[in-house]
């Protein structure tokens, strides 16, 4: 690492859902302009973010550490108290993927997953855990005893040897000053290590309001509600390292050591050839040889009497095979062909496929679609292109009445860690944001669901466009100061 004195590593993306409006392309840039060569992601209770982060950042060389700000439960003195655990290795990264799924299967209270302590003990390898300086796991020891506090700090020690560091911050929240001692003394006490953080949530220190404007959306809170509460503040945006620097120059080793955590950080992920489950085939076939069997039966039923369109069928049938070999897909054209003929057997509504998959004559032959690609001169290489692998997508639709079941099914059939589900973030709308925005700034429904109307209704359009196309929003947004603040607000979420 190129001499830096000081890198964030407790930064909130927007994938910290409604405590954030960092954007990946704005945390990687921030980076770059400021020279940072690593960066710290802990956002909360999840690793959202983790592998798109990475790959950003590899392509501007910045160095990405994967971890997460998780909430650790103990049982016995049942308190509560946040840790951000940053991934040292593969080891590691497995350990804390692994703990924040028990936390979401085992131990969601409130929607809020917790990690219970007692999971630590076999799942810390690998991890550097750093106790939080707003409500962390150390600074929790200053409401005990002086004999439990020592247990309990000493736990820790032990289940995170040499890898365990207190937070210091100075982002203007309650107490902290209080809290800030109490964070020296247990770094001299105990030799525990001490690191500087500002848990960035904005980049721009103008971005403030726009922040608390994405909270209020998030809680259903009104701006000038003087009653809502606040955990964060204006100062928790991206600083640089000299503004760090002169934050924390009484204390040069609270700036260091995150130098020296970004070394110990070196986790990342490889490029991979594609991995599917295991499809089963006659012991007499490879999976190559199915597929074309497979295909050329299920030809043979649409054509069962043979007939003068045969031949122009074939002949596509066998280029596509010959495609589908050499980029090693056979085995995901059967998987999916099972299950999709499994559903249908157990009179489980199945679409008749959609997006690109019905360009090929081979899944309409393997009965994975029901859309004939010649008849309506669909392009396989709309699909599957051999000139730019990637892996193909079938978009297939299930009755929502026998999804679980064909989800079971494929669970049992291929082994449940070889199936997951993908999420689907949700995003503001143009309108949508508008409306929003000025709800919670208080102006009149009707005024806001008229600028809101305003807006061309066209699928995916922004803001910028939107003033570009209205020539009535335009004019609007330049006559008008409330218009324009509600706008403003808007383009910034």
């Amino acid at each position: 690492m190129s001499n830096p004195s000081f890198v964030h590593l407790d930064v909130n993306t927007q994938y910290s859902l409604g405590r954030s409006t960092i954007r990946q392309d704005q945390l990687i840039d921030a980076c770059t302009d400021m020279g940072m060569p690593a960066v710290g992601v802990t956002d909360h209770n999840n690793l959202f973010s983790a592998y798109k982060l990475y790959k950003s950042a590899q392509k501007k060389g910045i160095k990405y550490i994967i971890g997460s700000t998780v909430t650790i439960l103990d049982q016995k003195e049942r308190i509560k108290s946040k840790l951000s655990l940053l991934c040292e290795n593969e080891t590691g990264y497995k350990n804390l993927c692994a703990l924040i799924t028990q936390s979401y299967t085992e131990k969601l209270d409130k929607n809020e997953p917790l990690i219970d302590k007692k999971w630590l003990e076999s799942r810390t390898e690998g991890l550097i855990a750093i106790s939080s300086s707003n409500n962390g796991y150390l600074q929790q020891s200053k409401s005990m005893d002086e004999s439990m506090a020592l247990q309990w700090i000493s736990s820790l020690q032990e289940l995170f040897p040499d890898r365990l560091f207190v937070s210091i911050s100075r982002m203007g929240i309650p107490n902290e000053e209080k809290v800030n001692q109490l964070t020296i003394e247990l770094s001299t006490n105990f030799k525990i290590p001490i690191v500087a953080v500002n848990n960035p949530i904005f980049i721009e220190k103008d971005d403030f309001l726009s922040l608390d404007a994405r909270v209020c959306i998030d809680q259903g809170t009104m701006m000038d509600d003087e009653r809502r509460a606040k955990d964060y503040t204006p100062e928790q945006y991206f600083k640089s390292s000299d503004e760090m620097a002169d934050l924390f120059a009484d204390i040069p080793e609270a700036l260091s050591n995150t130098i020296a955590i970004a070394e110990m950080c070196n986790f990342g992920f490889e490029n991979t050839d594609h991995v599917l489950p295991d499809f089963e085939t006659p012991k007499d076939l490879s999976i190559d040889e199915y597929l074309e069997q497979q295909a050329n039966v299920g030809l043979k039923k649409i054509f069962p009497s043979g007939g003068d369109n045969l031949s122009t069928y074939q002949k596509r049938l066998d280029d596509e095979i010959k495609i589908i070999k050499r980029t090693g897909f056979a085995g995901y054209f059967l998987i999916v062909a099972d299950f999709v003929q499994w559903s249908r057997e157990q009179n489980i509504p199945v679409g008749p496929g959609r997006g690109s998959g019905p360009g090929s004559l081979v899944a309409y032959a393997l009965g994975i679609t029901d859309i004939d690609p010649i008849e309506y001169d669909l392009i396989f290489e709309r699909f599957l292109n051999p000139e730019r692998i990637s892996m193909p997508d079938f978009d297939i639709d299930f009755c929502v009445n026998g999804r679980d079941r064909v989800i079971d099914y494929v669970n049992e059939k291929y082994g449940d860690d070889k199936v997951s589900q993908i999420i689907t973030y949700g995003t503001l709308s143009a309108r949508a944001v508008v409306r929003d925005v000025g709800r919670i700034l208080g102006y009149p429904y009707g005024m806001v669901d008229r600028i809101a109307k305003m807006i061309p209704f066209e699928i995916g359009i922004t803001l910028s466009d939107a003033l570009k196309k209205s020539n009535e929003l335009a004019e609007k947004y330049e006559e008008d100061n409330e218009i324009q603040s509600i706008i403003n607000l808007s383009l910034k979420l």
